[in-house]
C-alpha cells in the first residue's frame, strides 16, 4: 500500500509540474512570440523617449530693420511626482520661490503620483530660476524654453500683438502671420535610465526643426514714436475713452505708424483687460461724422453735379425735411459750394446729397472702399456699414453726406482719403513689406503698390486737395492743423455717438484726417478721439487736429519732403493705369 501511495503522489506532482511548466511555456511563447512587439514597445517607452525640438519663432521687423518681436531663451519649472517623497513640503517650497499656490500645486502633483512630468510654472524670471535651483529639490527640474520678447513694449502692442505660453500667435501680426512665423518643430530619440537620467546615444533617430520665417512690416518705428508721443499728449489733455491714430503713405498704401490708447504690455497681456487688447483701427467701426463729407462732395464734383463757386442756401441754420429738422453749428445763409465743405455745413451737404441721389452716392462710396474689409489682412476687421441704396429711407440721402447712417473703421477712412492725395486711386492699404527666410534672405517682397481702382479723375482729386481740403485747414474748421513750413489739407469731424438708437448730445467721436504737403503729398494722418471728457471743446478741430499736425510735421521733417517721387509714378504705370477714369464707378 505504501509503495502504491508513494507512486501515486509522484505521479500527481509530476502532472502538476507538467501543467506548471506547460503554462510557463505557453506564457513565454506568448510573451516572446505573440506579444513580442507590444512588450518591446513598452520597454522602449520606459527607456527611450521622443524629445521635441522646438523651432525658433521668426522675428518681426520694421521697414528699417528694427526688431519689434523676437524669441529669447527662458526657463520653465516642471516636476516628476514619481520622484518626490514629500509632495506637500515640495509644493510649499516651490510656492515660496515661484509665487504659485501651494495647495493647488500639491493637489495637482498628488493626483498623478506615478507621473514623471507635470508643469509647475512656465517661463519664470531669472531670480525665480535661481531660487528654485538653490532649493535642490528632488523631482523638480528646470527646462530651457523660448519666450517672446517685445523691445518696444507698449508701443505697437496692438499691431504686433502677442503669443501664448507656447509661442502660438494670439493677436495682431503674431496671429495673422502665425503660419510663417512658427516654423516646424523637430524631434530626437533619447535613452533614459531608471531615474529618468539622459544616456548619450548619438545613433538614435533625429529630425531637425525648421525655424520660422521673419516678417518685415511697413511700419517705421521713428514715425511710430512721433505718433505715440502725440497720442500721449492728447490722452493727457482730453482724457478720452480711447484714441486711434494712423500714418499712411498715400502712394504705396504702406501703414507707417499705427497706435492707440489705452495700450498694454504684450509680454504681460494677461495682466490687462481683454478690452484693451483689440486693434481698434480695424475691429471698431464708427459713424465718422464730418470727415466723411469730402467723399460725397467729390462724387458730386466728379459727376458734374456741382460747381465750386455756385451758391447753396443753407437755410440760416435750420432745414426741415418732412418731419426731420437739420441744424448747423452756425447759422449760414448763402455759401459757395466750396465753403459748404470748408465751414462743414450739414445743411449744405444734405442738399448736395439730395442732388446726386442714393444710387450715385452709394456707387462712389463703394468705390472708395466703404462697406467691405480694407484688405489689410489683420484679424477681426469690421467692414463697416453701407446700406444698399434700395434700403435707404427718405432721410438717408441727407444723413450719409454728413457721415451718419454709415460706419467705417480708421484704416478704411485713411485709405479712402489717400485718393485725394495720389491722383484719385484707391490703393490697397498694407502692413506687410516682406518675408525673410530663417537665414535672413528675402523670400517674399511687397514693394509695388496694389491699385484697387481709380475712384476720381486726376482733375477732381487735385481740386479736392488743393482748393477744397486745403482751405478747410487754411481758413475753415481745421485751422489748428496749419503748419508753418508745410501746406496741410484735411477735414475735421465731430460725430455724435448713437447710443440706444438716439444721438447723444454729450458723447462724441472727434476726428481729424489730413495730408501734407499739398504740393507733393507724402503722408496721410488720421487721429480719432472717442469721447473726449476734458480740455477745451469737443470738436475735431480742437481735440484732434493739433495732434495730427504735430505728427505730420515731425514725419515730414524726418522723411525729407523734397525727395522726388519718380518710383511711385513707375509703379502706377506698371499697374496698367492710364490715369483717365479707368474703373470709375
Amino acid at each position: 500500500m505504501s509503495i502504491n501511495r508513494a507512486s501515486s503522489r509522484l505521479k500527481f506532482f509530476a502532472v502538476v509540474l507538467s501543467v506548471i511548466f506547460a503554462g510557463l511555456w505557453v506564457r513565454l511563447f506568448s510573451l516572446q512570440a505573440l506579444e513580442h512587439e507590444r512588450y518591446r514597445d513598452l520597454a522602449a517607452g520606459m527607456h527611450t523617449t521622443r524629445i521635441p525640438i522646438r523651432a525658433v519663432r521668426g522675428r518681426i521687423y520694421d521697414r528699417n530693420g528694427e526688431i519689434l518681436a523676437l524669441s529669447v531663451p527662458g526657463t520653465s519649472i516642471f516636476a516628476s511626482p514619481a520622484h518626490i517623497s514629500d509632495i506637500p513640503a515640495t509644493s510649499q517650497a516651490l510656492s515660496e520661490a515661484l509665487g504659485v499656490d501651494a495647495t493647488s500645486l500639491a493637489q495637482r502633483l498628488s493626483s498623478r503620483p506615478e507621473s514623471r512630468f507635470a508643469w509647475v510654472k512656465r517661463l519664470v524670471s531669472s531670480d525665480q530660476t535661481a531660487a528654485v535651483r538653490a532649493l535642490r529639490l528632488d523631482g523638480v527640474h528646470i527646462r530651457e524654453e523660448m519666450r517672446r520678447f517685445y523691445p518696444f513694449s507698449k508701443s505697437l502692442a496692438h499691431l504686433v500683438g502677442f503669443t501664448g505660453v507656447d509661442e502660438q500667435g494670439l493677436a495682431g501680426v503674431e496671429f495673422a502671420f502665425d503660419r510663417q512665423l512658427s516654423g516646424t518643430d523637430g524631434w530626437r530619440r533619447e535613452h533614459r535610465d531608471g531615474l529618468a537620467r539622459h544616456i548619450s546615444s548619438p545613433s538614435l533617430a533625429f529630425v531637425p526643426a525648421m525655424d520660422g520665417k521673419s516678417i518685415v512690416l511697413t511700419i517705421d518705428s521713428n514715425i511710430q514714436d512721433f505718433l505715440e508721443a502725440a497720442l500721449d499728449r492728447c490722452w493727457m489733455a482730453h482724457r478720452p475713452k480711447a484714441i486711434t491714430g494712423i500714418v499712411m503713405d498715400p502712394h504705396t498704401g504702406d501703414i507707417l505708424a499705427l497706435a492707440q490708447r489705452p495700450s498694454f504690455d504684450p509680454a504681460a497681456y494677461a495682466d490687462y483687460p481683454q478690452e484693451s487688447w483689440r486693434l481698434r483701427a480695424v475691429t471698431d467701426s464708427f459713424e465718422p461724422g464730418s470727415i466723411f463729407k469730402p467723399f460725397v462732395f467729390a462724387a458730386a464734383l466728379e459727376e458734374g453735379l456741382l460747381d465750386l463757386d455756385e451758391v447753396i442756401f443753407c437755410e440760416n441754420g435750420v432745414y426741415r425735411i418732412g418731419g426731420r429738422r437739420l441744424n448747423d453749428h452756425h447759422p449760414y445763409g448763402d455759401l459757395s459750394a466750396q465753403d459748404v465743405l470748408v465751414k462743414s455745413s450739414n445743411i449744405g451737404m444734405a442738399k448736395i446729397g439730395q442732388r446726386i441721389g442714393p444710387v450715385i452716392c452709394h456707387s462712389y462710396l463703394t468705390a472708395f472702399g466703404y462697406g467691405r474689409p480694407s484688405g489689410l489682412g489683420l484679424p477681426s476687421e469690421a467692414p463697416g456699414r453701407l446700406t444698399p441704396p434700395g434700403q435707404w429711407s427718405h432721410y438717408t440721402i441727407t444723413s450719409v453726406p454728413m457721415g451718419h447712417e454709415v460706419s467705417a473703421n480708421a484704416v478704411q477712412l485713411v485709405a479712402a482719403f489717400a485718393a485725394f492725395a495720389n491722383g484719385g486711386y484707391l490703393i490697397q492699404p498694407r502692413i506687410l513689406r516682406g518675408v525673410l527666410g530663417p537665414d535672413g534672405e528675402p523670400v517674399e517682397s511687397y514693394l509695388d503698390p496694389v491699385v484697387r481702382r481709380r475712384v476720381l479723375s486726376d482733375q477732381t482729386a487735385d481740386v479736392m486737395l488743393r482748393r477744397v481740403l486745403r482751405h478747410v485747414v487754411a481758413s475753415g474748421t481745421g485751422r489748428l492743423a496749419e503748419l508753418e513750413h508745410y501746406a496741410v489739407a484735411g477735414k475735421t469731424g465731430t460725430a455724435q455717438k448713437l447710443i440706444d438708437g438716439v444721438y447723444s448730445h454729450s458723447k462724441y467721436v472727434s476726428s481729424f484726417i489730413g495730408v501734407a504737403p499739398v504740393q507733393d503729398p507724402r503722408a496721410v494722418v488720421i487721429i480719432s478721439v472717442d469721447e473726449p471728457s476734458a480740455g477745451p471743446g469737443r470738436f475735431g478741430g480742437t481735440v484732434a487736429a493739433p495732434y495730427a499736425a504735430e505728427v505730420l510735421e515731425a514725419t515730414l521733417d524726418y522723411i525729407f519732403v523734397d525727395t522726388p517721387r519718380h518710383a511711385v509714378e513707375l509703379h502706377y504705370a506698371s499697374a496698367g493705369i492710364d490715369g483717365e477714369g479707368a474703373d470709375a464707378p
